[in-house]
């Protein structure tokens, strides 16, 4: 970790392994949600806003079949009215300062919720009781800071739902390791992104991978500052899929991420779905890793496209540390205050 080039995201990168296992969950936070879980909650908000926000849809998609409570995820500065005070909220904010996710702990707080924070300082540290914080290193982009927050949110979430802790050792292990085998294969991250130097990716994922999708549709707008979307199946089959048809000038590329736990159904919809986007005249990409959980698997997908973008960024010329157009939207909205 004290390796890592804070200027330079190549070096962040390339740091996720190490970044997932960094951060512990105090053992006053984990007694705190042992005595939530008896007294018994109704439900877990997760608070945050771009790429604080991220985790919290990981963590939604990976346990909404394990959690006997909703999960939501509010990326706005209201809360929604059925939040009151049986519900547990995590605020998060890499920055501590992100001007909507103050607003919403703030009425979470005036509601009596259980509030808990995530960040690496600024007002939403400085603003709450320490049984309740969980404090990330600083300095990093908050895009890159992904698997600090990732894993902070996650077991948060299991010990407030009394799931037993995933072990993010052994994640880390396998990351590692895979990094190897993608450089010696077709499958080199600079050899994806010269895939997509020349069009428009959409990301194309379902359940555990739908926030796959949309996380590798973020790092390629932040990063390489390249058009790029996301969609899901089954939904992108009632509407999105009328639009791959041959007489479009546009050079889209579909990149289906699949998962070795799709089930026969969702199977034959993707592989229906890339037959039709074929026959229309698209060269549409699959991405498989394989795991041998979907935690894990959306973790190593995560981490490949996050690998793809920064070198997308290098093929471009472009710099992917700076966001020059968020800054001036954030600059204008300062001065209207």
């Amino acid at each position: 970790m004290n390796q890592i080039d804070l200027d330079d995201m190549h070096s962040m990168v390339k740091a996720f392994p190490e970044m997932l296992v960094s951060i512990q969950i105090p053992k006053e936070t984990r007694d705190l949600c042992v005595k939530l879980r008896e007294v018994g909650l109704r439900g877990i908000c997760v608070i945050g806003m771009g790429g604080s926000s991220i985790a919290g849809q990981y963590i939604q998609a990976l346990l909404r079949e394990s959690a006997t409570v909703p999960i939501i995820n509010v990326h706005d500065s209201n809360l929604p009215a059925y939040v009151d005070n049986s519900w547990v909220t995590i605020a998060v904010s890499y920055s501590g300062n992100t001007e909507e996710t103050l607003a919403s702990h703030e009425e979470a707080k005036k509601r009596g919720c259980q509030t808990f924070v995530i960040a690496s300082g600024g007002k939403l540290i400085s603003d709450d009781k320490i049984m309740s914080c969980i404090t990330l290193p600083s300095d990093y982009q908050p895009r890159a800071a992904f698997p600090l927050i990732f894993s902070a949110v996650l077991h948060l979430v299991e010990c407030l739902i009394g799931r037993e802790l995933t072990d993010l050792s052994m994640i880390r292990e396998t990351l590692t390791k895979k990094v190897t085998q993608w450089e010696a294969s077709s499958m080199a991250p600079k050899v994806m992104a010269e895939d997509f130097l020349y069009s428009v990716p959409v990301f194309i994922g379902s359940r555990h991978l739908s926030p796959v999708a949309y996380r590798a549709k973020c790092q390629i707008n932040e990063n390489a500052k390249a058009i790029a979307f996301s969609s899901e199946i089954p939904e992108a089959n009632h509407n999105e899929i009328e639009s791959f048809h041959g007489e479009n000038d546009h050079s889209v590329l579909p990149v289906f991420l699949r998962s070795v736990f799709e089930g026969e159904r969702l199977m034959q919809r993707f592989d229906i779905t890339t037959e039709i986007y074929e026959e229309e005249g698209f060269r549409p990409i699959r991405i498989s890793i394989g795991s041998s959980s979907r935690i894990e698997e959306a973790l190593l997908m995560t981490y490949y496209l996050d690998m793809v973008s920064v070198e997308l960024a290098d093929l471009r010329g472009v710099n992917p540390i700076s966001v020059d157009r968020i800054m001036k939207l954030k600059s204008s909205l300062k001065q209207t205050e």
